[in-house]
């Protein structure tokens, strides 16, 4: 089976009144702006973009995207995988105004010269859903962190000025 990639650039509009649908994948390494956050920039991102016109006419996108990530972890340093699946719905506009005007349920995907760059879409629907500290699971990393199991409570700690309590006490007497 041979891989189908996605064009880098489209003509929305075209496609949104076709209903057009393109499955197809995008390199990781194409993604720039990506790939300064991955350890690893040979994986794939599997997308499938639904074009179409709603009710109103105006212009969608309905996007499914799924891949893996190599991030680092930012406790122990080492790699470890990330897997995103995201849907997303996004209208068509030329103009900021007409962004504006979009209804609630769409996010902006802005054309330019009435053509949209489809791997910058999704690279941006990847940066989304990166997390804001890459990290391992607690129980994955190599690095122990005190946790509510392992005894460590926050205000369960002995208090250091439990000896000056003390001698007050005494001063008292």
């Amino acid at each position: 089976m041979t891989e189908k990639f996605i064009p880098e650039h489209i003509d929305p509009l075209r496609y949104a009144e076709q209903s057009l649908r393109l499955d197809g994948l995008i390199k990781l390494s194409d993604m720039h702006r990506l790939s300064t956050s991955l350890s690893k920039t040979d994986d794939m991102v599997t997308v499938s973009l639904q074009f179409g016109l709603d009710e109103q006419g105006k212009p969608y996108i309905k996007g499914h995207l799924q891949t893996i990530l190599t991030l680092q972890c930012q406790r122990c340093m080492g790699p470890f995988s990330y897997e995103i699946i995201a849907d997303f719905v996004l209208g068509i506009v030329n103009t900021l105004e007409e962004a504006k005007a979009l209804p609630e349920l769409y996010e902006p995907a802005m054309t330019k010269e009435g053509s949209l760059a489809l791997r910058e879409l999704v690279e941006d629907e990847i940066i989304l859903n990166l997390p804001i500290i890459p990290k391992h699971e607690p129980e994955d990393c190599s690095v122990n962190i005190p946790t509510i199991e392992s005894g460590w409570e926050q205000g369960k700690r002995e208090n250091p000025f439990q000896v000056l309590e003390s001698l007050k006490r005494k001063s008292d007497k």
